[in-house]
């Protein structure tokens, strides 16, 4: 189920207990069995918590996650990444961009062709337009989360 966890305390205690974090922010609550009356009445309760505030809180957008700089990263800019094949000693910079269902596009540019920096200035440029066909929709996948994300304002 997604979010929601069935644990019990150190106490023997069950509960049941949602969280998940969007943007990130971390929301979390825990449903007792014994308050709410079983194990039914909890899991519904926590259901419920958990489809309104997945209501509420937006997720990120494509384009923003792929914005995020990652703590590997060395280029500076996300999604452009220095590699050396074996066929181009010199190196190339590519620029990434991840799509909707573990597809992605890419573009390399030759240092041996362009330089060093001229390669690096021309793989930020195109990243920079692989961003502006990046769809604006929640960068989600679990189907729970997709049908109960906020939808976007037009």
């Amino acid at each position: 189920m997604y979010a929601i966890f069935h644990l019990q305390t150190t106490g023997g205690t069950w509960y049941w207990s949602v969280h998940f974090s969007r943007s990130g922010k971390y929301h979390a609550r825990t449903f007792p069995e014994l308050k709410y009356g079983g194990s039914d009445k909890a899991l519904k309760a926590a259901t419920a918590w958990r489809d309104e505030q997945l209501a509420k809180v937006p997720a990120l957008t494509v384009a923003e996650f792929c914005q995020h700089k990652r703590s590997n990263n060395t280029s500076g800019v996300p999604g452009v990444h220095f590699l050396r094949p074996p066929v181009q000693p010199e190196g190339i910079w590519q620029a990434k961009l991840t799509l909707d269902g573990g597809r992605y596009t890419s573009k390399t540019f030759s240092v041996a062709k362009f330089g060093y920096q001229k390669a690096y200035e021309l793989a930020v440029a195109a990243r920079t337009e692989m961003l502006i066909v990046a769809k604006d929709k929640p960068y989600l996948y679990h189907p729970i989360a997709k049908r109960l994300a906020p939808k976007p304002k037009k």
